[in-house]
């Protein structure tokens, strides 16, 4: 591999933003560690002159051992790590606490608590890496849900908002190891297989736009719906090594609603 060439990790490269930001790092000139990539999206990168490594099974991400796993798979291919994009934990949980607070049960709070396992492991095991580098870039994914108080969000909303703080404060720990780390959480950027959206009405370029999408358009001060390739394209600034100034942020993808 020559030494001009960066490596990413992105974990779950079948959803969300994963296959869209993977495309986005390949055009950007990285090597890339993809975790569980969609059909034809590995073929797609090496077409784009990427190297890539591939893994499917690394074990549960709210377990220390799958995280080490998709670090030690960087190094053993590339020998290093310059960036990640971790989506913690992404399909690891039984759902999402939605509802009254007074008809909410304790055990609700404590199935999601996997969101600070997964992400406590993640960074456990990236940082590390990136400082026995003295350089790295991470972005972890969230949830809007943290970033504003909304009626009938409260458990959800809090483990969201406690996670992201978490990524922050861990960021600060970590500025003078030369390390960036960033939180994203997004509200109405949409994806295919986006809950209540027609099949194939959503890709990662487009939005076909109907009664199922009013209400989700209608609290979007822009009037519209985000896209994951938009949403790839912001996240690449924070991974590609351009910008080196940036840490310790939350970044609200959403269209304006966060600060309604």
């Amino acid at each position: 591999m020559s030494d001009r060439r960066r490596v990413a990790l992105v974990s779950h490269a079948s959803v969300y933003v994963g296959p869209a930001l993977t495309l986005a790092l390949a055009r950007a000139g990285h090597d890339l560690v993809v975790h569980i990539p969609r059909p034809g999206l590995v073929e797609e990168l090496r077409s784009l002159g990427a190297g890539v490594e591939v893994v499917d099974d690394p074990g549960p991400l709210t377990e220390a051992t799958g995280w080490q796993k998709l670090v030690g798979t960087a190094l053993a291919r590339f020998g290093r790590l310059d960036a990640a994009s971790l989506f913690p934990p992404a399909g690891n949980l039984g759902g999402v606490a939605r509802g009254p607070f007074l008809a909410a049960e304790v055990d609700d709070l404590r199935a999601m608590y996997g969101y600070y396992d997964a992400t406590f492991h993640a960074l456990h095991a990236v940082i590390p890496v990136m400082q026995r580098q003295s350089r790295g870039q991470v972005v972890v994914f969230t949830s809007d849900a943290g970033a504003r108080p909304e009626a009938g969000w409260s458990l959800y909303g809090a483990i969201r908002a406690g996670q992201s703080f978490l990524v922050q404060a861990v960021a600060l720990e970590h500025a003078a190891d030369g390390i960036c780390i960033n939180v994203i959480g997004s509200k109405n950027s949409v994806f295919p297989g986006f809950p209540g959206a027609p099949d194939g009405a959503v890709t990662d370029d487009s939005v076909k736009t109907g009664e199922w999408s009013d209400p989700l358009i209608s609290e979007t001060p822009l009037g519209r719906l985000g896209t994951m390739d938009e949403l790839a394209a912001f996240t690449l600034a924070l991974l590609d090594g351009r910008s080196r100034f940036q840490t310790a942020q939350y970044f609200s993808y959403s269209g304006g609603w966060s600060v309604l």
